[in-house]
């Protein structure tokens, strides 16, 4: 598992938390990507990982044994290089995700234009989001008019140029985050990258289709983003109700 106090120094990505992988995957390529997260750190946005030979022979001892932790041999790594070695050894089926994105953005088209015109976004003076009761409120003069149920989805960085899923960001509470392990479900379910981990490089229309997905998942109405001080927060939209004037 990573370890945010036990940092690594490496040359090309600076100080960086470490995390552990088998001795396999560092020089390999398409060699399989499982990770094993710890009971007590679920959320973990860099879990211990290995490769599929290294999985079989788990598989085979039935636990990480003598045997199967000789033959793993676990590395240290820090987690830029995690990263890519993640993006060089996952495989999945590219066919499969470039579908579900697809149909996830006809889903949320077909209610995004609906969602904005009936209750007026971006017609309000002011937002604001409320993470301990998960709402979305927009304002007029200081009150209240309209409440959204939302859920976050992730965040995209402009200055690292990356991806994090709403469930990986251990400075939001837990009423924004909870939706949003439905889709790392969904991708572990799937062996789809951008589902199941927790933050991989990316560019600001990822966010989208990352939203897209959540959305149809969820069957919500509608999708929102704010601006943050380095990028973007993207959340999905349950329910509405009004709370004063129009």
């Amino acid at each position: 598992m990573s370890d945010e106090e036990l940092s690594v120094e490496c040359g090309e990505h600076g100080k960086s938390p470490a995390t552990f992988v088998c001795q396999h995957l560092p020089a390999g390529e398409n060699q399989g990507f499982n990770v094993g997260y710890d009971p007590e750190d679920p959320d973990d946005a860099y879990p211990d990982a290995w490769c599929d030979q290294c999985d079989a022979v788990l598989e085979q001892e039935g636990e990480w044994n003598e045997r199967a932790e000789a033959f793993a041999d676990i590395k240290m790594v820090c987690a830029g290089c995690y990263c890519e070695i993640r993006a060089r050894n996952w495989r999945q089926d590219e066919d499969a995700l470039i579908e579900l994105i697809s149909d996830s953005f006809d889903y949320l088209q077909a209610r995004q234009a609906s969602f904005m015109e009936t209750y007026g976004i971006g017609d309000y003076q002011r937002w604001d989001w409320y993470q301990e009761n998960a709402t979305l409120v927009f304002s007029n003069d200081g009150q209240p008019v309209l409440e959204c149920a939302i859920d976050f989805v992730g965040s995209f960085s402009s200055r690292s140029n990356t991806w994090m899923w709403a469930w990986a960001n251990d400075s939001l509470l837990e009423p924004v985050r909870s939706g949003s392990r439905t889709i790392r479900e969904l991708g572990e379910s799937l062996g789809l990258l951008p589902l199941a981990c927790a933050t991989w490089a990316a560019e600001p229309v990822d966010g989208w289709e990352m939203t897209a997905v959540m959305a149809k998942h969820l069957g919500a109405i509608g999708a929102y983003r704010t601006p943050s001080e380095n990028g973007f927060m993207h959340m999905v939209v349950r329910q509405v109700r009004w709370l004063g004037e129009r």
